[in-house]
């Protein structure tokens, strides 16, 4: 195993690789894979900060690897890998999904578009040669692929016992999961109306590119909402059944962090300009879009982090006191 997580974590940081050459080469003023005439020429200074912002967040790639693989990865608190994981499962979720349904398309129906890079409208091959959204999106998927993988593998190691706890614990335990909760649930549900209603008119106008990138948004809020709301709805007088936690705690982590991480990314780009270079919608109804998938997406994730903390509770083997164990002796 240890050498599978070994060629799994190069496979990691190879996949880094690309993106950083290239976004290290725009930093530096180079031109490699910008046509003549490409809006990128003159994008100025909002752009060059917002290439820096992805290279770090590249970089921080790279760590997330070592993390998972080291050895002093087991001795970090949960909370400080829980934070940047859910970052980049969110950013890297929808492209793993999206990306490899619009290059089957593509190679179907003959069309040399730009892929997922165009960012849901036409001309992305005037942004970039097509060989650079190729390189970078297939790049994105092994990333995804890969830290997911790791990802799995650590928390199997580290919490295999909370995985592997049924889905409804049952039992006398009584269930901590405030009743406000569920109006919270209820607010992200509203929230949640526009943010659907959204990406279903851009995927009844939009090119099929962009129609398989909102069907992939679609895809994880109603898998987010689906997930969050069983696990709301375990509570500990319920009946225990075979059903495991862990498929419902991976959709509520990555459809949680997709929709609020992207959201926020999709609304960073159209409120600074970057966004409309790249070819971004950035009209009223797509701000109300980015900013409800974004508020759905940290409703969800408030709302599933006290119930895993109760769960991980009852997971935890409770210490024995010295006189409860000579009691047992």
């Amino acid at each position: 195993m240890e050498r599978a997580k070994s060629i799994i974590a190069a496979l990691a940081v190879a996949a880094c690789l690309p993106y950083l050459v290239l976004k290290l080469v725009w930093l530096t003023g180079g031109r490699l894979g910008i046509p003549e005439g490409s809006r990128l020429l003159d994008s100025g200074a909002t752009m060059w900060i917002l290439n820096a912002l992805t290279v770090a967040m590249d970089g921080t790639v790279i760590v997330l690897v070592l993390a998972l693989t080291r050895p002093w990865g087991r001795r970090l608190p949960a909370a400080v890998l829980a934070l940047p994981l859910w970052i980049a499962c969110g950013l890297l979720g929808p492209i793993a999904v999206a990306f490899p349904l619009q290059t089957l398309y593509g190679a179907m129906s003959g069309s040399t578009g730009g892929g997922g890079g165009s960012g849901g409208d036409g001309g992305a091959d005037k942004l970039l040669e097509g060989w650079v959204w190729t390189l970078v999106y297939t790049g994105f998927t092994v990333q995804a692929l890969t830290l997911s993988s790791l990802f799995v593998l650590y928390v199997r190691n580290r919490w295999g016992a909370l995985l592997r706890s049924p889905l409804h614990p049952g039992g006398t335990e009584p269930d901590n999961t405030p009743r406000w909760h569920r109006y919270g649930f209820a607010a992200a549900v509203l929230v949640a109306l526009p943010c659907v209603a959204g990406h279903a008119v851009r995927m009844a106008d939009g090119t099929t590119d962009s129609r398989i990138t909102d069907a992939t948004f679609l895809l994880y809020v109603f898998a987010a909402l689906a997930a969050v709301a069983k696990l709301l709805r375990t509570g500990g007088a319920e009946r225990r059944t075979k059903a495991r936690l862990w498929p419902t705690l991976a959709a509520a982590w990555t459809g949680s962090g997709v929709l609020a991480c992207w959201g926020g990314w999709l609304l960073l780009g159209a409120l600074t300009g970057g966004g409309r270079t790249l070819g971004q919608e950035t009209t009223g109804a797509a701000l109300l879009t980015y900013s409800c998938q974004t508020l759905v997406g940290l409703l969800l994730a408030i709302l599933a982090a006290p119930r895993l903390r109760h769960r991980a509770q009852l997971s935890t083997p409770r210490p024995v006191s010295g006189a409860t164990a000579r009691q047992h002796a």
